[in-house]
């Protein structure tokens, strides 16, 4: 198996992280995983929550940070893994075998391995899977991965550079349309993760679509026109699934 390293920034949620971390301790190949957790100086316990687990934590901090995008650049630099993932705080593994599920579709040594992943409101009311293949073309459009979770070869990072720290909420995406289109990748439609629908990037949408927006404004083949048209073909398609209780 290949080495793996999770990354988790955090920010005042020890109760979700506690559990976060639980689910990774149950996994099946967690001999094979080194997790990195990058707290924003919290001041509801999640550092006694880290003092308590050093021992199965490879590395932690608690300082201040510029944004998570921030927090992922400083994991980059100490990870190890010949994958990288990154997990949300409030996210757990939706079984023990998730990631061994995702290991074993590395032996063709992808650059990618998505799965899908369990969406539930912060009442806790299940509402989805998702979470679809790599597609370059159909990226350009809208994000169509489910990002927490997902496998990237640590190498990549070096081949086309980190997160770019001025976004707040869409930097992964903008780093995803960085990727060449001779990409290599592989995808389960087996769930891999628990996701709450209270995060940042879910509470703050409108944000969301003008980072979006910028984004793919910044890529060539795209331009201002066609992303303004991407834009509003999102806007309606988010207005479709608030309708529908799917967002």
């Amino acid at each position: 198996m290949p080495r793996l390293s999770l990354i988790i920034a955090t920010y005042n949620d020890a109760i979700g992280l506690a559990r976060c971390l639980d689910s990774i301790d149950q996994q099946t190949v967690r001999a094979d995983c080194e997790v990195l957790v990058f707290d924003n100086a919290s001041s509801d316990g999640t550092v006694e929550l880290l003092k308590g687990r050093s021992d199965r934590l490879d590395h932690w901090e608690s300082e201040r940070d510029r944004g998570i995008y921030h927090a992922w650049n400083k994991a980059i630099a100490r990870a190890s893994g010949d994958y990288v993932a990154f997990v949300g705080a409030d996210d757990y593994y939706a079984s023990p075998t998730a990631l061994q599920q995702l290991l074993e579709l590395t032996v063709g040594q992808p650059d990618l391995v998505s799965g899908r992943n369990a969406y539930y409101s912060p009442e806790g009311k299940f509402l989805r899977n998702w979470g679809y293949a790599w597609d370059w073309q159909r990226m350009r459009e809208s994000m169509i991965l489910s990002h927490p979770g997902l496998l990237m070869r640590r190498s990549l990072f070096d081949r086309i550079g980190l997160f770019d720290e001025r976004f707040r909420i869409c930097g992964d995406y903008d780093w995803l349309l960085r990727l060449p289109p001779d990409l290599k990748a592989v995808h389960t439609n087996q769930v891999i993760l628990c996701l709450n629908m209270g995060g940042v990037s879910n509470t703050q949408v409108g944000r969301v679509f003008a980072e979006t927006f910028r984004a793919q404004r910044r890529q060539p083949d795209l331009g201002l026109w066609r992303s303004g048209a991407y834009w509003l073909l999102n806007w309606l398609k988010y207005g479709r699934r608030k309708l529908i209780g799917l967002a």
